[in-house]
């Protein structure tokens, strides 16, 4: 078993291996001036006209064949004991998933305080009205979140820069959406463990009915980051992908990568765009994540990216892997508690039998 659970590792990094330029963020490979030069010509579909190529085609149509069979044997292993066991065990851990975010929120908001930027390098702090006190409040911030002192306020402060940075960056600022979510999580439910909170306000009495949609929050605004960043760069302004392609000679490593760079951008765009709807509609979700946490640690050694931008990727991912999967869908398919018959038999009973089978589940 733990060999054919290799060899499924194996596979399953190997379909996704056009994903390596898709978690390469432009914005921190390429030069300040290169990319905001790029982002600020037009749009273009030049990543399109790798399908005009009837071996790109070809290709593609393999690779898609091949993501379908891979995410039919995880449906598959799922519905196994040992694939039930896998996310137990993720589960048992659901308890740190919001100190990772906690930890790697407050870092983030320190290293982009210590290189006079918001959120990534490529947004200069020097460009907003007060970039002194912007330095500050960053500085403040990281210090609120970690320790948990006054955690709603640094959260509220959060989400107000983020909206003045849209004055600043225009809507490039939304493919940092995933710390919005954050922002949002922080400020409706603040910080009750391990926090001067804590023990300064007590336990959190509001919105505790709505806590359960926090996960949710994160999800979505993550998974929108993705998409955002994939249609408006990758495939909007492919030329920015294309030069990181030449400037690397991705091209070189044939085992890997086609030889086509409007392929590599048109298949790096396409898939960050369905990783972020898998995560958006939690579909296959704990698979997607493991797949994403991969490609940007082998991005990051091999672009040889700064870290610190990247740190919130890894809080939300580690949260994501060990929440239980309310509200997604991998929960409408695999939780069996939730209905006797399975979802694929249910359309092809008969009434009385649909009916039976729902008195049987009331009555559980």
């Amino acid at each position: 078993m733990k060999r054919s659970l290799l060899l499924l590792s194996t596979f399953v990094f190997g379909l996704f291996a056009l994903a390596l330029p898709a978690s390469a963020h432009e914005a921190y490979v390429l030069p300040y001036t290169t990319f905001w030069n790029g982002m600020k010509q037009p749009f273009s579909a030049q990543a399109f006209d790798a399908l005009k190529n009837p071996n790109n085609v070809r290709i593609t149509i393999i690779i898609v064949l091949c993501v379908w069979l891979l995410l039919g044997v995880n449906f598959i292993v799922r519905q196994t004991r040992v694939g039930k066991k896998i996310h137990a065990f993720f589960e048992r851990y659901s308890s740190l998933g919001p100190h990772f975010v906690r930890v790697s929120i407050a870092c983030a908001l320190l290293f982009s305080a210590l290189s006079n930027s918001f959120l990534g390098p490529e947004l200069h702090g020097s460009l907003f009205p007060y970039p002194h006190l912007l330095q500050i409040s960053l500085f403040a911030m990281s210090i609120m979140i970690l320790l948990g002192f006054l955690t709603e306020l640094a959260a509220f402060a959060g989400m107000i820069i983020f909206v003045a940075s849209l004055f600043v960056f225009g809507p490039y600022i939304f493919t940092y959406l995933n710390y919005f979510g954050e922002f949002i999580v922080l400020f409706l439910f603040g910080m009750r463990v391990f926090s001067l909170d804590k023990y300064i306000f007590g336990p959190l009495k509001r919105f505790r009915a709505f806590e359960k949609y926090e996960p949710v929050i994160v999800r979505v605004l993550y998974g929108l980051a993705l998409i955002y960043a994939a249609i408006t760069v990758k495939l909007l302004h492919p030329e920015l992908t294309i030069t990181v392609i030449n400037t690397w000679h991705l091209t070189q490593f044939h085992w890997l990568f086609p030889s086509d760079p409007l392929l590599i951008t048109f298949g790096a765009g396409v898939v960050e765009t369905v990783i972020g709807l898998f995560i958006m509609f939690g579909f296959e979700m704990r698979l997607t994540v493991l797949v994403s946490l991969f490609y940007i640690t082998l991005s990051l050694l091999y672009f040889r990216e700064l870290v610190w931008p990247h740190l919130l990727l890894y809080g939300i991912s580690f949260n994501l892997l060990v929440q239980p999967e309310v509200f997604t869908l991998d929960h409408f398919f695999f939780e069996s508690h939730r209905r006797e018959v399975s979802w694929w038999k249910r359309p092809f009973l008969s009434p009385n039998a649909k009916g039976k089978s729902s008195l049987s589940v009331s009555n559980e």
